[in-house]
Parts: C-alpha cells; sequence; structure tokens
C-alpha cells in the first residue's frame, strides 16, 4: 500500500509518535512524508525522507506518487485531508491529539463533526479514549472513531535488568501549557528537602523568547532544574536514571492532553505523578501513578521510592497499550 502522511512539523525531537509511526509503517507499506506548517527547530538525526512545503503546493508529486491512503495527525488538517482526498479520490484517516480536541472548548471537532460524519473519504478520526465520549456527546458519530492511547516503540524502553535511578524528571514540549514556571517553583522545594536529587527537563527550545524567559526565571531560583536536549533514540536510557516523572500542566489553560512522556515513563519504570488537571486523567495515569493537586502532594509521594509492585504492573499496562507494532494493526484493518 501507498500512504501519503502529513505530519505537520516532522521531524521535531518533540514529534516522536510521528517518528515511531512512519518507521512502522515503512516496514511493509510505501511512504511518502510530507512536513509543513510548523518550524522544525531541533530535528531528531535519525529521520526518513520528507519534503517541506504545503501539501497542496506538493500536488504534482503526490500525483505521480499515487497514494492509496492518507493519513495525518491532527484534526485542524481536515480540510487539507478533504480537498486532496477529492481530488486523488482516496481515502483518508485522522490521529487527532490534544490541543486540536482541547483548545477552546472542543472548538476544532465541533467545527469538524457535520464534515467527519458526512464525508465519504473519512474513514476515522483517531482519538485518545479520554476524549472518546466526549466528541460522541458534541455529535460525531461513534463509527467515525477510533479510541487509540499514544504510541511508542514500546519495547525499546522496558529494561527491567537495569535498575531506575534516584533522580526526577519532566519534558514536553516547550509551551506556557505546561506550567513550567510552576514545576521550577516545585523543584525549588525538592531540592531543598532532597538535595542530592538532580531535576532535568527534557525538552528543545521551540519559541526563543519564551524559552528565555524559563531561563531567567529558573535562574531567579537558584536553578534547581536542568534544562537538556536529546535525541530519541538516546532517551531510553535516560529514563532509567530517574525514580519519578513529575508533569505538571496548567491550570488555567487545561490542554494538556496525553503526554506521550507517560507512556514512555511507565514502560521505563519510572513512576509517573501527573498534575490532576481533569478527573478523567486517572485512567491514563492509571492506579499505579498520581494525580497531584498541590506541591505539599508530591513532596510526600516522593519521600519513599516508587513502589515496586506498581512499577511491574506499569510496566505491564504499557506492553499492552501503547505498543506501536500493535496499534498500527488496527490502523491498517481501519485502510
Amino acid at each position: 500500500m501507498k500512504i501519503l502522511l502529513l505530519y505537520k512539523g516532522y521531524p521535531r525531537i518533540s514529534h516522536g509518535y510521528q517518528s515511531v509511526e512512519a518507521i512502522e509503517l515503512n516496514k511493509n507499506h510505501e511512504i511518502m512524508i510530507i512536513s509543513y506548517d510548523w518550524e522544525l527547530f531541533t530535528k531528531a538525526n535519525n529521520h526518513l525522507p520528507f519534503t517541506f512545503n504545503h501539501p497542496l503546493k506538493e500536488l504534482k508529486n503526490i500525483i505521480k506518487f499515487k497514494p492509496d491512503i492518507i493519513h495525518s495527525h491532527y484534526l485542524d488538517t481536515f480540510d487539507i485531508c478533504v480537498k486532496l482526498s477529492e481530488t486523488l479520490k482516496i481515502p483518508f484517516t485522522i490521529k487527532s491529539h490534544s490541543f486540536d480536541i482541547l483548545d477552546n472548548d472542543f472548538y476544532i471537532p465541533k467545527k469538524y463533526a457535520k464534515q467527519i460524519n458526512d464525508n465519504k473519504h473519512c474513514l476515522k478520526i483517531i482519538v485518545f479514549p479520554e476524549f472518546f465520549n466526549k466528541l460522541i456527546s458534541i455529535g460525531i458519530k461513534e463509527t467515525k472513531l477510533v479510541a487509540m492511547y499514544p504510541t511508542i516503540d514500546v519495547n525499546k524502553f522496558i529494561n527491567l535488568e537495569i535498575e531506575n535511578g534516584p533522580h526526577i524528571m519532566s519534558g514536553g514540549a516547550f509551551l506556557p501549557k505546561k506550567n513550567i514556571k510552576g514545576f521550577i517553583i516545585l523543584s525549588k522545594k525538592i531540592k531543598e528537602i532532597f538535595p542530592n536529587k538532580i531535576i532535568s527537563y527534557y525538552s528543545v527550545m521551540e519559541n526563543k523568547s519564551y524559552y528565555d524567559e524559563i531561563m531567567i526565571f529558573n535562574k531567579s531560583h537558584n536553578n534547581p532544574v536542568n534544562f537538556i536536549t536529546v535525541q530519541p533514540e538516546n532517551m531510553p536510557m535516560e529514563y532509567k536514571k530517574h525514580q519519578w516523572l513529575i508533569y505538571s500542566a496548567c491550570p488555567e489553560k487545561k490542554t494538556v492532553g496525553n503526554p506521550l512522556m507517560i507512556a514512555e515513563a511507565q514502560a521505563s519504570g519510572v513512576g509517573v505523578i501527573m498534575y490532576n488537571l481533569r478527573k478523567n486523567l486517572s485512567d491514563y495515569v492509571t492506579s499505579n501513578g498520581y494525580l497531584y493537586d498541590n506541591d505539599a502532594q508530591v513532596l510526600e509521594i516522593i519521600s519513599n521510592n516508587f513502589n515496586e509492585e506498581k512499577r511491574n504492573n506499569a510496566v505491564e499496562i504499557a506492553k499492552d497499550r501503547y505498543d506501536i507494532q500493535e496499534k498500527i494493526k488496527i490502523i491498517e484493518n481501519i485502510w
């Protein structure tokens, strides 16, 4: 099968979900990757060939490629998918994420609900399980949706032969919705109680002015956080240095979804502590992780090592939930 992949921002380091998907699809299919719109910033070193241009400006090359299916990420690409599918007379699927679902009170799915239902070329919208029932409630037909957790190359992260180190990590796209300032304040409190713990934030600079603002804020709090950029192939060993992943989120913006780092941390045996942004997050974090409402709760949780039974349970759940090889089979069945 020939697959046209529409990947905004590929191959940014922070877009690992695109990279693992493309690598897996490339094993059994012929793929064409078009990256567009979003500046690339720090790229992953190991990436597949791609074209950086708007898909509609690549129409001649797309027609020459003769794709059988269009597969895109982010629901806001619906219009482009429709235009291409009508021109090429082929179907499409879209894998949604968080900002494209949660922003402005579900504005984007509400905008496209009727078109999703009525468009004959739209096969499925792939959504995080947390959002499945909500999208049905705003009018999208259940037959147009498929629930799927974030996907990773899970076997690269599972390594029970190596004990996890004692340190603390966080990370994700360098965006205000992550409440990085709040994480810095929390980290300062942690360092005062546990001065030997190294606290690292794994990310890349995607907005220089915001990055500079955060660096100044971190310095004003005695630099409790080390900000690190690591290539994706090196991340499995980075996780093993840590006992805990603390994932902060902005309580006003409320647009953090189901972060890929949580899936990777669970597979790596790292205890997950996520800000209690929505009650439904308990399903993603599972009973083997923790949701916190305030810094005091985090300080209490990290006063001990991550429970070994919870660690093993989280790894087993990760195998079942996040394996890209198994999830690609579901997508292929849709096609």
